[in-house]
């Protein structure tokens, strides 16, 4: 498969660089699938979770979490078109949508990962008459594909990262698979524990000027310089630092630092409004 030891350094950067971004559940998402196409020569890539609301054989509620590289008129394609599987049985899927889905949760059920390329769970013909692929991946210029699902510990779900290429790119093979799996097999296990979800504490849901305020705090800016570098009154950056205080649920500023000297996320307390995101993905493939 001619993986080579330059190859195997960039997961491990890249893995470091996702890390760096822990507390942000978009950043880290869009960084791990931007450095997953350039790894690997993809043009779009999705990342998929699943709301464990299903019985075993079938998907739950299917959701986008992370999205990048088609354009802004195509984007909003994608959540309808994935929707279209929600609630249904994984053989009726493959059978009458979206080709190769019974061969993942095959896989899945022998292994409890699967990591492949599309002309490894379906033929091409077979494929390309598939309604998925007529009404939605060929519109948005979606052919070849690549998909790695693993189940993730907090909360326990099915994930998948999916790393397509466009009409007429050459077909993904063995070196992309092995690359992507290696990449999987390491981020996978820190979603939750070293990663946060929408389910920690993290910077999702804070307001550009919240963002600012926590960064300079972070950096030991005390409230007063905090006002001078963002031109605000004092007492409109203690407000903010009172906000932050609530949406990281602590008290003081000695216990925000910790938290982020930690780098360990925190789940959110369930009396606490959390932001506001639908989860769904792969549901039954454990």
């Amino acid at each position: 498969m001619d993986v080579s030891l330059d190859e195997v350094s960039a997961v491990i950067r890249l893995v470091r660089e996702v890390c760096d971004l822990w507390d942000d559940p978009t950043a880290w998402r869009a960084h791990l699938l931007n450095g997953a196409c350039q790894l690997i020569d993809g043009h779009v890539g999705i990342i998929l979770e699943d709301d464990q609301s299903a019985a075993p054989g079938y998907f739950g509620k299917l959701c986008v979490t992370s999205l990048v590289g088609l354009p802004a008129p195509m984007r909003g394609m994608v959540q309808p078109a994935i929707s279209r599987l929600d609630h249904r049985k994984y053989d009726d899927v493959s059978e009458n949508e979206m080709a190769g889905v019974s061969h993942l949760w095959a896989h899945m059920q022998r292994k409890g990962w699967v990591t492949v390329a599309g002309n490894q769970i379906a033929d091409e013909a077979t494929y390309r008459a598939s309604p998925f692929y007529r009404d939605f991946r060929k519109q948005i210029d979606c052919d070849d594909f690549l998909i790695s699902i693993r189940v993730v510990d907090v909360p326990v779900r099915p994930e998948a990262i999916m790393i397509d290429r466009p009409h007429g790119a050459a077909a993904f093979g063995p070196r992309e698979v092995a690359l992507v799996k290696l990449l999987h097999d390491e981020i996978a296990p820190l979603v939750g524990v070293r990663l946060a979800t929408e389910e920690h504490l993290s910077r999702n849901g804070l307001s550009k000027r919240l963002r600012e305020t926590l960064s300079l705090l972070l950096e030991g800016y005390s409230e007063k310089q905090v006002a001078s570098a963002l031109k605000l009154a004092t007492r409109t950056v203690h407000d903010y630092v009172t906000m932050l205080y609530q949406h990281f649920q602590v008290a003081s500023r000695a216990e925000l630092l910790a938290y982020f000297i930690r780098r360990r996320p925190a789940a959110r307390s369930t009396e606490i409004s959390s932001v506001g995101h639908t989860h769904g993905a792969l549901k039954g493939f454990h």
